[in-house]
């Protein structure tokens, strides 16, 4: 049996230089808006004390998670992960209401005031899907960004995580299962930490009223198209015997 792709980050704080070349390549590739960015590099600033002194870069994105909360929340169905892992947005089905930003627990989320549809790092599935990194991989150039299925043990980003002294998550929230894995570095700053899950007012109106009105709907429409097949079935059959 063939196991499914999974795909995955790792990245490597240590060889981070915070030369910012991938959030230009993926401004670049991506056409994302002045005043936005799909991916980050996050200073925490100086680790240790005089005379040990290290500044430490952290390389951020969407977290791809196995269980996002941003697909719960969407109320068009535009925002939905796909087989291989990557949680993309259908900008077609996107209507623009924004309940799914506060929901995503990482941050990574924004409203394109192009588009009005809400955008993020889709792993550009443009690129992986005719066998090229993304695009902030690569150009990474000190090869901090690593990319690719996780479920493959001979991958770049499973051989690093076989070979890394220790990997660990940013602080994941309960549940959520995010896929970009942290290696040679200290990623319990607070500026990393994820928050849960926020629901608006009005997603929560959505939630609590708008679908179970809509499956009520559903199921007096299906009730209604019985009853009246069963008539025309009847309607029928007296016309027949006559």
């Amino acid at each position: 049996m063939v196991t499914k792709k999974k795909y995955g980050n790792v990245i490597d704080v240590s060889r981070c230089i915070d030369c910012r070349a991938c959030l230009v390549a993926c401004r670049a590739e991506n056409e994302v808006p002045l005043g936005h960015t799909r991916i980050w590099v996050r200073d925490i600033g100086l680790q240790g004390e005089f005379p040990e002194l290290s500044q430490t870069f952290v390389p951020y994105n969407c977290m791809h998670c196995d269980e996002p909360p941003c697909v719960a929340v969407c109320t068009s169905g535009a925002t939905y992960k796909r087989e291989d892992g990557i949680v993309v947005i259908d900008q077609e089905a996107c209507i623009g209401c924004g309940y799914c930003l506060p929901a995503c627990p990482y941050g990574v989320r924004y409203l394109n005031p192009t588009t009005g549809k809400t955008d993020k790092c889709n792993a550009c599935v443009q690129r992986v899907e005719v066998g090229q990194q993304p695009a902030c991989v690569a150009t990474c150039l000190g090869g901090a960004r690593m990319f690719g299925d996780l479920n493959d043990p001979n991958s770049e980003v499973s051989m690093a995580l076989k070979n890394a002294t220790a990997a660990r998550l940013v602080a994941p929230v309960t549940d959520t299962g995010p896929n970009v894995y942290y290696i040679n570095g200290d990623v319990s700053h607070p500026s990393l930490r994820p928050h849960e899950p926020e629901y608006t007012v009005a997603e929560s109106v959505w939630r609590s009223l708008f679908v179970p009105a809509v499956l009520v709907g559903a199921g007096l429409a299906f009730a209604g198209q019985a009853v009246a097949f069963a008539k025309q079935l009847l309607d029928g059959e007296k016309e027949f015997e006559e």
